[in-house]
């Protein structure tokens, strides 16, 4: 439960869907409460990614999270929902796996890892996700994230 000004009370695990979540952040956001607009963000990000869970790869779930993470601060970025299609085409035909490895080998950062780092969410971003599940990806995948953070 989230506590915010003036003894408001948020529960926010009654939050059953998405869409609900992104109607109170956004009256939480218009009154400025910043703490609920986080744990309501949070939650957003948990049922994104319970909905594309994968009961046997624990990573495919997390990863969802994140993209609900980057999506939702693109859709307030740009004042209407947007879809990170290219994130999304890439994953459709490479997998959540062989992405993120491709992701954190590249030479520069991705404009998704700018704009979660921005917003002080490091831990939805695909590079968090590659040192969570070290033992899952390459030596030299994980070494990378390890030194650059």
């Amino acid at each position: 439960m989230v506590m915010a000004e003036q003894s408001i009370k948020y529960d926010v695990s009654k939050l059953a869907m998405p869409d609900d979540c992104r109607t109170m952040m956004a009256r939480a956001k218009q009154r400025g409460l910043q703490d609920v607009y986080a744990a309501v963000f949070k939650r957003y990000c948990q049922l994104v990614g319970n909905a594309n869970d994968d009961p046997s790869d624990p990573l495919v779930r997390d990863f969802f999270e994140t993209l609900a993470a980057y999506e939702q601060l693109l859709t307030e970025k740009n004042g209407s929902t947007t879809v990170a299609s290219r994130t999304r085409q890439k994953i459709a035909n490479k997998g959540v796996h062989q992405s993120l490895i491709e992701w954190t080998r590249g030479k520069t950062e991705t404009n998704g890892f700018a704009l979660l780092v921005d917003a002080r969410l490091s831990e939805f971003t695909g590079e968090y996700l590659v040192t969570k599940y070290a033992d899952r990806f390459p030596a030299d995948v994980v070494h990378s994230r390890a030194t650059a953070s």
